[in-house]
């Protein structure tokens, strides 16, 4: 399982279409956007290395009609500590000069002169962030927690391809009153059974309570819940096998599989490895992701 966390759109419009997604087209609208490294004082760096792990390697990597891609996050790091220092010496040595005590603008200027200073010497700090698409199933499937991390990654998306339409899925109920609901019944859908999670609030006062490692059918989570809290995220298992925890924006967390990957962790080639795992993934979420969005009342048309 090579995603750890799911962030789910749904492509709408003329993105929807199949043919639309040309992989040799793609592979050149990405080269547009290949990665290049924070210089000089460039704070930030967002583009597109390879899935393969290869620098000089193609950019999309596709397995069973799903197009791997990776985006790499760079940006520099300046302490604290440092900009403070080299403020208060541009700001010790402004007001020797001026004879006055420096002003709001001024100060603020003085910041940003220090931060160019240090920007150049600064250590940078990288991430990588897996996504995938399907144009059969009209998804697109972030591997982030984050919401900026997911937009970042569309918006680098939309730049490379020129023209992209997305949505959060749309459920017809209210995930927070239905994870409530379920928990207060302690029933689930067909095939869905309670994991070890939730988050319970109050919409009264915002209070909040999380429970970790927790039996949920028991009467301690009730109580909570005849008390007005409810609940904001749930940890479910799927047909025994796919454990998550989702929230009320429909983000999913913490995948993992119950049951082990014999084919994936056998195999020797990394590349076969990769594969393996990619396309048990994408095979997975376009079996669940249906059965969890009937679960929660069904789609509405975006």
């Amino acid at each position: 399982m090579i995603f750890k966390n799911a962030h789910i759109f749904r492509l709408t419009g003329s993105s929807q279409v199949e043919a639309a997604w040309n992989p040799e087209l793609l592979l050149e609208q990405l080269e547009n956007r290949r990665f290049k490294p924070c210089s000089g004082i460039r704070p930030a760096s967002f583009g597109w290395v390879s899935p393969l792990g290869d620098p000089e390697g193609p950019l999309l990597h596709q397995v069973g009609g799903c197009i791997l891609l990776c985006a790499r996050r760079e940006e520099k790091v300046v302490p604290s500590s440092a900009l403070g220092d080299i403020l208060a010496e541009k700001i010790e040595r402004f007001e020797s000069m001026e004879g006055r005590p420096v002003r709001a603008k001024e100060k603020q200027r003085l910041k940003e002169d220090a931060l160019v200073e240090l920007l150049p010497r600064a250590l940078p700090r990288s991430k990588q962030i897996f996504g995938y698409i399907s144009p059969r199933d009209h998804l697109v499937v972030i591997d982030t927690s984050s919401s900026p991390e997911a937009e970042m990654f569309l918006s680098c998306l939309r730049d490379t391809v020129g023209n992209l339409t997305v949505v959060p899925p749309q459920v017809k109920s209210r995930p927070v009153e239905t994870y409530t609901h379920w928990l207060k019944s302690r029933k689930l859908p067909e095939d869905f059974s309670f994991g070890d999670q939730c988050d319970l609030f109050d919409p009264e006062d915002g209070s909040a309570i999380s429970c970790r490692k927790q039996d949920l059918n028991t009467r301690e989570i009730t109580v909570h819940l005849d008390a007005g809290k409810q609940c904001s995220r749930l940890s479910l298992v799927w047909y025994g096998d796919l454990k998550f925890n989702i929230d009320k924006d429909l983000i999913l967390r913490q995948i993992k599989v119950l049951s082990s990957d014999d084919a994936a962790d056998e195999a020797e080639d990394p590349i076969a490895q990769l594969d393996a795992a990619f396309m048990n993934f994408s095979l997975e979420m376009a079996r669940f992701l249906p059965a969890l969005f009937s679960a929660l009342g069904g789609e509405s048309t975006p």
